[in-house]
């Protein structure tokens, strides 16, 4: 059986999933209905996201054990089902609409996430919003000078060094793998690596606040990656020098709306 199942009968070939898709590995036929070749099948993160946001409910993901939820949460309550609901509804977004993120927005979410915890309520983390699309770009090209320079260097040591020049490549090809093209950045930093736990619990924070702004966020680990590595990153950034680049989250507006919820492993849990 294939790791994903398409119905051509429901299939409209709308190429949704093709473009959804994070690793770029759906290929539309030359009838122009989507397929995954075998030989793209290990490179699949089994993420969901071609069966959940298929408009026609043409994709079945067949690497789960659990079957996927159909019920999209009403974040209009929080009750625990409700709030239960809006959690697994969350999905990584990376296709966005060319519209630019409303500064008004980012401040909202911003007000509840100064709420979020923090060791000894230390409140360490700042923030660098950058939401003009340009300068996101500048960003996700500098990291790839990067990639390209550690990828050429032949004594350069790296342990993702592997897979810098398909993601060069990606780049060279006129895609973004970066920063998927994404409208604006919100990047947390901190005067030290010790708020790194504090940085993230604010991140995620903000992650699950963004559906309800209707803004969809993904975590750029490559730029974060690039940003402690490459100093001329860190300095278009232009966070302070004493400051410590803690993580980013891409941010826009979905082209897409998932659907449903794909299904997950169960928790494992040691009762004691």
């Amino acid at each position: 059986m294939s790791l994903i199942s398409f119905d051509l009968e429901k299939c409209t070939a709308c190429g949704t999933c093709s473009e959804i898709c994070p690793v770029h590995i759906i290929m539309p036929g030359e009838d122009g209905y989507p397929s995954l070749p075998a030989e793209n099948e290990p490179f699949c993160s089994r993420c969901g996201h071609c069966e959940t946001a298929c408009p026609a409910d043409a994709i079945q993901g067949n690497y789960e054990t659990f079957p996927p939820e159909n019920e999209i949460a009403d974040t209009t309550q929080l009750s625990p089902e409700v709030f239960t609901k809006y959690i697994q509804s969350r999905r990584s977004t990376r296709v966005f609409k060319d519209k630019p993120v409303e500064k008004e927005k980012i401040a909202g979410i911003l007000e509840a996430v100064r709420f979020a915890p923090s060791g000894m309520n230390a409140q360490p983390v700042k923030w660098l919003v950058i939401s003009d699309p340009d300068e996101v770009k500048k960003l996700a090209r500098l990291t790839i000078d990067w990639m390209r320079m550690v990828a050429e260097n032949e004594d350069a040591v790296h342990p993702l060094k592997p897979v810098f020049p398909a993601l060069v490549g990606l780049w060279d090809a006129g895609l973004d793998p970066i920063c998927r093209s994404a409208p604006c950045l919100v990047y947390a930093y901190a005067e030290n690596t010790l708020a790194y736990t504090d940085s993230i619990i604010a991140l995620s924070t903000f992650d699950l606040l963004a559906p309800s702004f209707e803004l969809g966020t993904c975590w750029a680990g490559l730029l974060q990656i690039g940003a402690m590595e490459y100093q001329p990153l860190k300095d278009e950034m232009g966070i302070p020098e004493e400051y410590v680049p803690q993580y980013a989250l891409m941010v826009g507006y979905p082209k897409y709306k998932f659907k449903k919820i794909p299904g997950r492993k169960q928790a494992d849990v040691i009762w004691r």
